[in-house]
């Protein structure tokens, strides 16, 4: 009966790996957008508010990548990790946002 036995080698690659797998995660959230909050929209006035809930904004499109705000003509990019501005919706606009009145950028 012959025995399986590991040789150091084969242990050392293994455990390399298993240090590969396991820091992935990791690796995948640090080279992901930062999470972006873009719902104060304390300063704004009634008729901003309810043109914002009249044209359906919210945070994140249901239609994924393909119409969302950061591929609208109306969106106005943020500095780097921060909220855009739309044309036609006051307030902070996240790029993965949607409304109504989305349009594709020409």
């Amino acid at each position: 009966m012959r025995m399986n036995t590991l040789t150091r080698r084969q242990i050392l690659h293994q455990g390399v790996r298993l240090a590969v797998i396991g820091s992935t995660p990791a690796l995948l959230n640090a080279c992901t957008k930062p999470e972006l909050h873009c719902e104060d929209v304390s300063g704004l006035r009634e008729d901003d508010l309810a043109l914002r809930t009249q044209l359906e904004y919210r945070d994140l499109s249901p239609h994924g990548e393909s119409k969302n705000c950061e591929r609208c003509a109306f969106y106005l990019a943020g500095k780097k990790n921060e909220c855009g501005r739309c044309t036609l919706v006051k307030g902070p606009i996240h790029p993965m946002g949607y409304c109504s009145s989305w349009a594709a950028k020409g």
